[in-house]
């Protein structure tokens, strides 16, 4: 492996199975940005991306000689490095609401399905926590109907939050009803698993999760 302070193009280190890589890899794929994508493990991380990654967490990005780790702080570096297309708003109150909304999904949904992959969970605990995740999304449909993508007219960063949990839903033995209540969600799950850059994200492994 070429250290990473003498790289001379942006790289990518992603577990081929993580949705918090996933998500920096749709920014990637969203921008057209290229970057050598690099697997790996992220329970096996080696010394010289724990210089950079103090919490032991993945992805991080290597870009020149900038070194950045946690999925957050990469999109928006991403996405204010190269601005077309933008996938915050421009102006201040709309861009807080995203990082809001990205605050809440990481608080919600995020920590329910990490710990449902990450955990060696009791099977009392395992299906309540399933049937809080649920519960979750199904509750969103509203917020599905009303505009096309999550609370914006156009596909944003928190997308990129949310579709590599919905994509994931089978792995965790979570299948959202296809009935007319969520007509929304599913909707939207279509829309966006059907989208040329998200397509591209997605990683063998990833793709074995559902059908396109």
């Amino acid at each position: 492996m070429v250290s990473l302070n003498k790289r001379t193009s942006m790289a990518l280190f992603s577990d081929p199975t993580d949705h918090y890589c996933q998500r920096v890899r749709i920014v990637l794929e969203e921008k057209g940005i290229s970057s050598e994508i690099i697997d790996t493990d992220k329970n096996n991380i080696n010394a010289e991306i724990l210089e950079v990654s103090p919490y032991s967490t993945l992805p991080v990005l290597v870009d020149r000689d900038v070194c950045l780790y946690d999925s957050v702080t990469l999109m928006e570096y991403l996405d204010e490095r190269f601005p077309h297309p933008p996938l915050l708003p421009v102006y201040p109150v709309a861009r807080a609401n995203i990082r809001l909304y990205i605050k809440r999904i990481a608080n919600d949904w995020c920590s329910i399905f990490d710990r449902l992959v990450d955990e060696k969970l009791k099977e009392a605990e395992e299906k309540k926590l399933k049937k809080q995740l649920k519960a979750l999304i199904v509750a969103a449909n509203p917020i599905f109907k009303e505009k096309p993508f999550f609370m914006n007219e156009e596909f944003s960063l928190v997308d990129c939050c949310i579709a590599p949990i919905l994509w994931r839903l089978p792995q965790v033995g979570i299948e959202i009803p296809n009935n007319a209540k969520n007509k929304p969600v599913n909707g939207y799950m279509k829309k966006v698993f059907t989208r040329d850059p998200f397509i591209r994200s997605l990683t063998e492994l990833e793709r074995e999760i559902r059908s396109l």
